[in-house]
């Protein structure tokens, strides 16, 4: 289990708004199987994994995929913060585990209350992020890099050959 303190939200944080950060936020366990967070739901609070194996995952076309497994130090959830909007993925535990969470009532009771911390709370979301979409950037050109078929399953892998050697031939 990781402190709540070590994660990358906190990086940079002098020890005493570090502590007062992190006061604010409310410990859930959760066990194998359960759902924090649904797709399509109001997203209200940031979640901060400290101990367990989660996994993050959408809907599509033929069902459930598989986004990532996300690891204790992992923050999810930012834009809750700032944006009422939907969840874009569901979060489900693989294993028992414990997470802090920080909802948006609170995070704006903060902001008032507590400039200062505020403040550096916000430019290290803002900094977490950036690492985030930076992450996302990266995975997006391997991606982009990687062969369409090996990436194809099923029928489409079968048929992708006849397809690939057809549209380079016209």
């Amino acid at each position: 289990m990781i402190e709540l303190r070590d994660c990358t939200l906190f990086r940079g944080l002098d020890e005493r708004t570090a502590a007062a950060i992190a006061q604010v936020f409310v410990r859930a366990r959760f066990e194998p199987g359960e759902v924090l967070f649904h797709e399509g739901s109001d997203g209200n609070a940031l979640v901060v994994v400290l101990e367990g194996l989660l996994e993050l995952t959408q809907r599509g076309s033929s069902g459930e995929i598989h986004l990532a497994d996300v690891q204790p130090g992992r923050v999810l959830g930012l834009t809750s913060l700032v944006d009422p909007g939907p969840r874009t993925a569901s979060l489900r535990a693989l294993d028992e585990g414990e997470v802090a969470v920080l909802d948006r009532a609170t995070f704006h009771t903060l902001w008032k209350a507590q400039g200062d911390a505020a403040a550096k709370l916000h430019l290290q979301l803002a900094r977490v992020a950036v690492e985030d979409l930076r992450s996302a950037d990266r995975k997006l050109a391997e991606l982009l890099e990687e062969p369409v078929q090996p990436r194809l399953s099923g029928e489409a892998a079968e048929i992708w050959p006849s397809l690939a050697h057809r549209a380079l031939s016209s």
